[in-house]
């Protein structure tokens, strides 16, 4: 238990069996006590396609409804996001899943399609867009601030200063959401 990619929660930890293969092999879910004991396993296996990867978990039937999955859903969608070019992850159920969607629902995850063929569901959740612009205004309300009082002009140092960082912060923001279009082809979508 000394692996660099552990998540931890206050009830799990979650851990892969295989650090080479993150996106593939199964992380072992696991029960936060003195001796943790694994409860099941989350996995992001499946075919990734356009910035969305798929998320499957199985718990033992002992610890099902008890929140673990919808916890371990949480964690690892998290963690998925925090990588860049993952915007979205999938996950496939049954009609009659109960259980499972409603954990999914719980985790955020929002139903998308059915499959009466396979009498299947899919859900999913989407990584929301950064904001820099915002960031960036208050940012050039201090800095602002600062210009002004060296330069004896409030008024001036603060319209550079909001100028400035807005301009940087939207900046910032039209290249994630150019890269954001790309990977998910998002732009090719809607012409």
């Amino acid at each position: 238990m000394g692996s660099k990619y552990l998540q931890k929660s206050s009830k799990l930890l979650i851990e892969p069996t295989d650090e080479t293969d993150l996106w593939e092999k199964d992380w072992e879910i696991k029960l936060k006590r003195d001796t943790p004991e694994t409860i099941g396993t989350i996995s992001f296996a499946g075919e990734k396609n356009m910035g969305m990867v798929p998320i499957k978990i199985e718990l033992q039937k002992e610890f099902r409804n008890r929140g673990f999955g919808t916890e371990a859903l949480k964690m690892m969608t998290d963690w998925a996001f925090y990588h860049r070019n993952i915007y979205e992850v999938s996950a496939v159920t049954g009609f009659e899943n109960d259980p499972y969607i409603h954990a999914l629902e719980k985790a955020g995850f929002v139903y998308r399609s059915r499959d009466k063929a396979s009498e299947t569901e899919v859900y999913t959740i989407t990584k929301q867009p950064s904001n820099w612009t915002g960031l960036y205004i208050a940012i050039g309300v201090v800095i602002g601030l600062i210009l002004g009082l060296v330069f004896s002009n409030l008024w001036l140092g603060m319209a550079a200063g909001v100028v400035i960082c807005s301009l940087t912060g939207l900046s910032m923001d039209v290249k994630e959401r150019k890269e954001r279009e790309d990977v998910t082809g998002m732009k090719k979508r809607r012409k």
